[in-house]
């Protein structure tokens, strides 16, 4: 009985129905591909951040006038320009803010207070043991763009000419400190500045006590 026309198909229909189909699907797959990883990016970036989005945020949300808890009075506030390396970084003024004792213009170097930090290789010499972590934790506790508060002690500068500081995060978190607690540095005086020592000291103390950083196996040999 011959069929319909309607349910006619040419041998060419339907061998063009199969490619036909398979390339559907996989444009299919690849749009569903495309959205997730569109959708997986922004949820990356909102959760971490990105280091210029996490800069702008911090130098935007933070108001120089606002003084957190824990942070002396006497604190200027500053922005983070870069690290140097784990107790040195450089600073400039807030813009629009009082930047207190730090000169108006340009960027400064800071060293921070009653600690020393392992050194990066420099003139020939070998980085020191956890160097390199030591410098990445202070990048992480203060990046470029973030707000910070700065204090002195006896001495304003050192023989180099770098700012003597405590220093402190925009939510009041005292860098010197963390830095030693996490075996990432020591506590050291010089001259008369032991202004921030007994806290460090403390926090060196601690981290001795349970082998981290450079307490630690890591650094057992060097």
């Amino acid at each position: 009985m011959p069929r319909p026309a309607s349910d006619r198909r040419s041998p060419l229909s339907r061998r063009a129905l199969g490619p036909i189909a398979l390339i559907g699907a996989l444009l299919l797959l690849v749009g569903a591909a495309v959205v997730f990883f569109v959708l997986a990016v922004g949820l990356v970036r909102e959760t971490v951040g990105g280091t210029g989005d996490l800069a702008d945020a911090a130098s935007e949300g933070a108001d120089p006038d606002e003084r957190p808890a824990g942070v002396p009075a006497d604190a200027d506030a500053a922005v983070v320009e870069r690290i140097v390396d784990g107790d040195t970084l450089r600073v400039v003024a807030p813009p629009g803010g009082d930047g207190g004792t730090l000169p108006d213009g340009g960027s400064v170097r800071v060293r921070l207070l009653n600690l020393d930090a392992p050194e990066l290789a420099r003139d020939g010499q070998p980085a020191e043991c956890l160097a390199a972590e030591a410098t990445e934790r202070l990048a992480s506790l203060v990046a470029p763009g973030d707000l910070v508060w700065l204090a002195a002690d006896a001495e304003d500068t050192d023989r180099f000419d770098r700012l003597l500081r405590g220093l402190w995060t925009a939510d009041g978190v005292f860098v010197n400190e963390v830095l030693a607690a996490e075996g990432l540095a020591t506590a050291l005086v010089v001259g008369g500045n032991d202004r921030f020592h007994p806290p460090v000291a403390a926090a060196q103390e601690r981290a001795r006590d349970d082998g981290l950083g450079v307490w630690g196996d890591a650094c057992a040999d060097r």
